[in-house]
């Protein structure tokens, strides 16, 4: 009775330690993906996003996010998305009403994983985080210095 015991339990091990594992990307993994997209540029800040789908009827979650922006310095916004949620992510740069930089073009329907901002004006900015069509998903939105002019 014994080694049936034996050898269920090596059985056991033996399947168990061929399995395939997955792995879903982390936060920090992201960051890292995101810190290479932004090229030379010197990391700063990164927003974490991660956002349930929206429901029918309603406006798609948004992350909201303040940042202060020094004059006469260049900006890199980055945002990677992860490979485990559907959902892509756009990021919209604002000052107190006006929209002054976004990833994604509407006119185009055309994304890109970075956009430079020249900043004139030290001051508060806005950042909004959303995934396209209200998907759910989990993104990271780097915020990196790019150069002072």
């Amino acid at each position: 009775m014994r080694s049936i015991y034996i050898i269920f339990t090596l059985f056991a091990i033996i399947i168990l330690g061929n399995s395939n594992k997955l792995y879903a990307q982390s936060g920090q993994e992201l960051v890292d993906i995101c810190n290479m997209i932004a090229g030379e540029a010197t990391y700063l800040k990164d927003f974490q996003i991660k956002l349930e789908a929206a429901k029918p009827g309603e406006e798609p979650p948004t992350a909201r996010h303040s940042v202060v922006l020094s004059k006469n310095t260049k900006y890199r916004f980055s945002i990677c998305n992860s490979k485990d949620y559907p959902g892509e992510a756009t990021i919209l740069l604002y000052d107190n009403n006006r929209l002054l930089g976004q990833n994604y073009i509407v006119a185009t329907g055309k994304s890109y994983p970075t956009f430079d901002f020249k900043c004139t004006q030290t001051s508060v900015y806005h950042i909004f985080i959303s995934f396209r069509e209200g998907e759910q998903g989990m993104a990271v939105a780097l915020l990196s210095f790019v150069e002072r002019f």
